[in-house]
C-alpha cells in the first residue's frame, strides 16, 4: 500500500476514534449531571431537574412511538403549563404498576385548592380517567429521541454489552498497530540512509576491535598462567 492510502487509513480511523472520544465525553457529562441530579432529588424529596423515560406504549403514536426516549425537564410551577403541552406523570386514577405516564395535557382547571390537568394520549379515543395535580407531574418533554429504547434494551443484553466493549478496544488497537506500523517505516527508512550505514558499519568494526581486545587480553592472561 503506498503512502498516500496509509494517510488515508491513518486519517480515518483518526477522526473515528476523536468522534467517539467527543461523544462519550458530552455523555458522560450528561450522565453525571443526571445522576447528581436525580440523587440530590432523591435525598431532598424533590422533583429531578432532567429526567428520561423508555415510551413502551403507543398511545402517544404517531407524534411519540414505541422505543422513542423522551428527556424531560422539571417544571417549576403551574404557569409552565400549557394545554398542549406533554407530560410524565404519576396517575392515581390509572393503574399503571407504579409506571409513569406520557400524556398530552388537554384541559387546565382552576380549583380552590389550585389546579387540576386532564391528559389524553394522542393515540387514544379517550382522555385518561381523572385528573392528576400538580405535585403528579414529573417534568414536561423537552426533547424526543426516536427509537433510542432500541439502543437501551440492546446494550442491556449481553450481547450489546459485549460489543460496546469489544468495538472501542478494536478501534484503539487498529489505531496502535497503523502508529506502531508508521514508527517502524521511519526508522527502517533513517536506518536506510547513506549516512546512517556508514555510522553503523563504523560502530561494527569498532564494537568488533573492542571484542577482538577483550579476547586478546584474556589469552595472554591465560598464557602467563
Amino acid at each position: 500500500m503506498n503512502k498516500k492510502g496509509n494517510k488515508i487509513i491513518e486519517k480515518f480511523f483518526s477522526i473515528i476514534s476523536f468522534g467517539f472520544l467527543l461523544i462519550l465525553f458530552f455523555l458522560a457529562i450528561f450522565f453525571a449531571f443526571y445522576i447528581i441530579s436525580n440523587q440530590i432529588a432523591r435525598l431532598t424529596n424533590s422533583k429531578p431537574l432532567i429526567s428520561i423515560f423508555t415510551i413502551v406504549s403507543p398511545s402517544m403514536e404517531p407524534n411519540i412511538n414505541v422505543y422513542d426516549v423522551i428527556i424531560n425537564t422539571k417544571v417549576s410551577s403551574e404557569d409552565d403549563l400549557d394545554v398542549g403541552d406533554i407530560i410524565t406523570f404519576y396517575s392515581d386514577a390509572i393503574d399503571t404498576g407504579g409506571y409513569t405516564i406520557t400524556h398530552r395535557i388537554t384541559e387546565i382547571v382552576e380549583t380552590e385548592e389550585g389546579r387540576i390537568f386532564f391528559t389524553k394520549g394522542d393515540n387514544n379515543q379517550e382522555e385518561d380517567n381523572g385528573y392528576i395535580t400538580f405535585d403528579n407531574i414529573v417534568g414536561k418533554k423537552f426533547i424526543r429521541i426516536p427509537k433510542l429504547g432500541r439502543l437501551q434494551m440492546f446494550i442491556s443484553s449481553k450481547t450489546g454489552w459485549f460489543l460496546i466493549i469489544l468495538i472501542p478496544a478494536i478501534l484503539i488497537i487498529l489505531i496502535d498497530v497503523v502508529k506502531i506500523v508508521k514508527v517502524l517505516r521511519i526508522k527502517r527508512q533513517i536506518a536506510n540512509l547513506p549516512a546512517n550505514k556508514e555510522v553503523a558499519r563504523i560502530r561494527e568494526q569498532e564494537d568488533n576491535k573492542k571484542i577482538r581486545a577483550i579476547v586478546e587480553k584474556a589469552t595472554n592472561f591465560n598464557n602467563k598462567r
